[in-house]
């Protein structure tokens, strides 16, 4: 049972990953320098940085390749610390599209949807239709992988060690913070985390109060790609990636004590439905997290600068 279940659970993360890349390609192969430029005057404004972050992120699914494009446009001179700080903001907000989308009925179309990306792929009527197509075929495939993970997770209903794991993160949050923040540095996906909790949700596998804290700790986790990024930039590249952490790490240590007000607001949204309320906890927390520290941007670019000198 074991062995079966982790196959599953390997090969639909595996489709996942490989949905994220064809899309994020399919993407940038459309986009070229002019695109760049066009994000660096969009972003003067604060707000349109936002903006900008979060459209880029929901359409790539990828919060890591959007502010890793950050940080190497920081190191390239294309954008400054300010507006990088807001992109980075609204690709967290970004970054919950994906399981908004994960969160409705859609798999009933995703065989319509996969047969237009094979045609427009294949047809070649232009290479942007055909770039179209790839982003469709991945986009389908997201779903398949997560279908495929969720159906593989069953079997833990009887797993008593699973059981006894998700309560005792109930009981202590910030070993469900501990756990998110490990898995997610290892997978380096923060939506592939929240895709694998929705799964289990569906499953009746785990309840908002115990997903929560991990959901917390995946935001923290993320960080760990645009991190290992900066490690090949100057130093304002560098500045960028400490910028993201600590946005992520305010935005935990906030909601953190309210987690239990927080998660009975979120439940009485959706309150028959974990899946969706999985995926309104991570898009309210981004969304709040960006509305409180939006006045402070300033003041991360400083700390930046005082810990890369």
């Amino acid at each position: 049972m074991l062995i079966s279940m982790l196959l599953g659970l390997i090969a639909g993360l595996t489709i996942f990953f490989i949905a994220i890349i064809v899309m994020s390609k399919a993407v940038s192969r459309a986009a070229d320098y002019q695109f760049k430029k066009w994000i660096s005057m969009l972003t003067t404004n604060p707000i349109m940085g936002i903006l900008v972050g979060s459209i880029v992120t929901a359409i790539t699914h990828s919060s890591s390749g959007t502010t890793v494009m950050v940080v190497s446009l920081v190191n390239s001179g294309v954008m400054n610390l300010y507006q990088a700080t807001a992109v980075i903001m609204g690709a967290n907000i970004g970054s919950t599209f994906t399981a908004q989308l994960i969160s409705f009925n859609f798999y009933a179309f995703v065989p319509h949807l996969l047969f237009i990306g094979v045609l427009l792929y294949y047809l070649n009527f232009h290479p942007a239709m055909k770039q179209l197509g790839k982003f469709t075929i991945g986009f389908c495939l997201l779903f398949i992988g997560i279908e495929i993970m969720s159906n593989s997770m069953d079997p833990l209903k009887h797993v008593p060690s699973f059981q006894q794991l998700m309560l005792s993160i109930e009981d202590h949050s910030f070993k469900g913070v501990l756990v998110g923040l490990f898995t997610t540095a290892i997978i380096q996906s923060s939506s592939t985390g929240v895709a694998i909790l929705q799964s289990m949700g569906f499953q009746g596998l785990i309840n908002l109060t115990q997903a929560l804290p991990i959901l917390l700790g995946q935001n923290i986790g993320t960080c760990i790609t645009t991190i290992i990024a900066s490690f090949a930039v100057d130093k304002n590249g560098k500045r960028a990636a400490i910028i993201h952490l600590f946005f992520n790490i305010l935005g935990v240590v906030l909601l953190y004590p309210f987690l239990d007000p927080f998660a009975q607001f979120i439940s009485q949204l959706t309150p028959l439905n974990p899946v969706r309320q999985i995926a309104n906890a991570h898009t309210v927390f981004n969304i709040l997290n960006t509305l409180i520290l939006i006045p402070f941007i300033r003041h991360m670019v400083w700390i930046s600068q005082k810990i890369i000198r």
